[in-house]
């Protein structure tokens, strides 16, 4: 075993088993990356999306990756923005990329439990989330509180133990995850059961996972703009719809999440001004 993948086991085995109190390994985990920008109008969705993957698909794929990078003589990592013009892969054929993206999209369907995304809309954020609940949780928390609903739903009946989130060390909206994660533990110790475990962040060069996951989140907001793939990652479109759970993120869900979580935050405040008192 390289040191790369037996670095990954460490990491695996270590946050795993801090998911139970009787110190056992729970076998799920999603690895999860986000897409688009806040405040840029070019990009009227906001995408946190990935895959769920078991222990014992998780060593294979992470090995398998390293190996297709190697053969197509790129380095870790990954990265979709990086095959712009002026990114580290711009310059690949689009014969090169066909072929690179049939390899990872076949290693991606093969050891996945399923893809998820949640996507939700600039425009629907504004208008059905409450200003005071805007205020504390950012498209991206909304986001993953979905997401997390989401793998919620397919474990139910399959699954009964807690799932840990990984998501890039160098996200921008690692704060905003944060936060959110915060509030889905909150209400889970309140009897709300929601499959939820830790939260951590990692270096997306040493895992394939978190790689997969940003091939995930770029490609789901694409689509939700309607566009076209370039030449050569036509192939990415294989992920869609199969075993890919992204439920249309309706406004009565949206506004019922929102006023939801305005009244934790005003049960914080009361809190906040009993302390103070």
């Amino acid at each position: 075993m390289s040191k790369s993948l037996l670095y990954r086991k460490e990491v695996w085995l270590l946050l795993h088993n801090s998911e139970s109190s009787a110190n056992e390994t729970a076998m799920v985990r999603l690895y999860m990356d986000d897409s688009g920008e806040e405040n840029d109008p070019n990009t009227p969705h906001a995408v946190l999306g990935g895959m769920l993957i078991n222990y014992s698909h998780y060593l294979r794929f992470e090995q398998a990756w390293d190996e297709m990078l190697d053969r197509h003589g790129m380095q870790a990592p990954l990265h979709m923005k990086e095959f712009g013009r002026d990114g580290r892969f711009g310059k690949m054929s689009h014969c090169c990329r066909r072929e690179l993206f049939e390899e990872a999209v076949d290693l991606i369907m093969s050891h996945r439990i399923a893809g998820i995304a949640a996507t939700i809309t600039s425009a629907d954020y504004r208008a059905y989330m409450p200003e005071e609940a805007r205020k504390v949780f950012s498209i991206y928390a909304t986001c993953f509180i979905v997401a997390v609903v989401i793998n919620h739903k397919l474990a139910l009946g399959r699954y009964a133990q807690r799932i840990p989130y990984v998501l890039d060390a160098g996200n921008p909206n690692a704060e905003h995850v944060r936060i959110a994660h915060k509030e889905l533990l909150l209400w889970q110790k309140e009897g709300h059961f929601f499959h939820a475990g830790g939260l951590y962040f990692d270096d997306d060069a040493e895992f394939g996972t978190l790689q997969a996951a940003d091939i995930i989140a770029w490609a789901t907001r694409r689509r939700a703009h309607g566009k076209r793939f370039p030449r050569g990652m036509e192939p990415i479109e294989a992920l869609f719809p199969a075993g890919h759970n992204e439920p249309e993120i309706s406004r009565k869900l949206l506004k019922q999440l929102g006023d939801n979580l305005r009244g934790d935050i005003e049960v914080w405040k009361e809190q906040r001004m009993t302390n103070l008192e």
